[in-house]
């Protein structure tokens, strides 16, 4: 490669870097400052050192919102990943019309999150809503879902939302997953009379951990990022069931503006996510099987 072409290539990358630069480099620069001063947006910065980190650790309402997302992301995790494991082994049989169903569960994933929990708050409307309807049919409710000033009722009801939007999404990682594994050993346990539910529990399942792994590591971490769902479907309620996002929203933009503190929340939520993640990665060769 000449010179000139080495020069033609930075010139076509460079709207990249310079991108890269302005909207994601300097803004976590002047993030990291930020946090450690007490700002309103309209006047000069005021630096205060950790006290913006001092009240996070040990504000209740800080607490209560890593409470709320760390329930969230247990429950969701915890419920989406079987049922989707679950719903993959049965789209991934060989049936006449299996596709349409696979579009059918995947559909949801492609409306976006803020359109969903509109359309989902009609349906959980304790006075008339579509929910409430339907159990009353048989004698149960009425539910308040996520008007209830019970804050674990308004999670469940938030996580009951996105398993029915991402569930889809995770199922079709899944069946790249199993499409993955190699036959013959499936075939190899046919051959010594493996059943059904050994060749799962003991083939399948072991095998699919890489893709699980991956699922678990994306998804945990973006439960406890979530935002546009609490935002619309929390507004209303009773219950203290805001989480670190909406809580650095309400920092930043309604009333006076706290910006430093909305900022130390995000760092402090970003290194938590990260030792998370790491953790998770420290563990993976205890229970994650590659097939070599």
């Amino acid at each position: 490669m000449t010179k000139r072409h080495m020069r033609w290539g930075w010139v076509f990358v460079s709207p990249y870097f310079i991108g890269a630069i302005c909207f994601t480099l300097i803004p976590l620069l002047v993030s990291v400052f930020i946090a450690f001063t007490r700002y309103d947006l309209l006047n000069p910065p005021k630096w205060v050192g950790f006290q913006n980190f001092i009240r996070v650790l040990s504000d209740i309402q800080i607490f209560n919102a890593f409470r709320n997302v760390w329930i969230y992301a247990i429950l969701l995790e915890g419920l989406q990943l079987p049922l989707a494991c679950v719903l993959a082994v049965l789209l991934n049989q060989k049936i006449r019309g299996l596709s349409i169903f696979r579009v059918i569960y995947y559909i949801p994933g492609l409306t976006p999150t803020t359109a969903v929990a509109l359309i989902w708050a009609r349906l959980y409307n304790p006075n008339g809503g579509v929910f409430n309807r339907i159990l009353g049919f048989i004698g149960l409710g009425p539910f308040m879902f996520t008007f209830s000033p019970n804050y674990f009722e308004v999670i469940v009801a938030i996580v009951i939302m996105t398993l029915w939007k991402g569930v889809g999404g995770a199922t079709i990682y899944l069946i790249a997953g199993l499409q993955a594994i190699n036959k013959d050993v499936i075939e190899a346990a046919d051959i010594d009379g493996a059943g059904a539910w050994k060749k799962f529990t003991r083939i399948t399942v072991p095998l699919l951990t890489p893709t699980i792994f991956f699922m678990l590591i994306t998804g945990i971490s973006g439960a406890l990022q979530v935002f546009e769902s609490f935002f619309v479907l929390a507004e209303d309620t009773g219950a203290d069931v805001g989480v670190v996002n909406t809580k650095i929203y309400s920092y930043m933009w309604s009333g006076t503006s706290q910006a430093g503190l909305a900022s130390a929340l995000g760092w402090t939520s970003f290194v938590i996510v990260a030792l998370v993640t790491w953790g998770q990665k420290k563990f993976e060769k205890k229970w994650v099987h590659y097939d070599e």
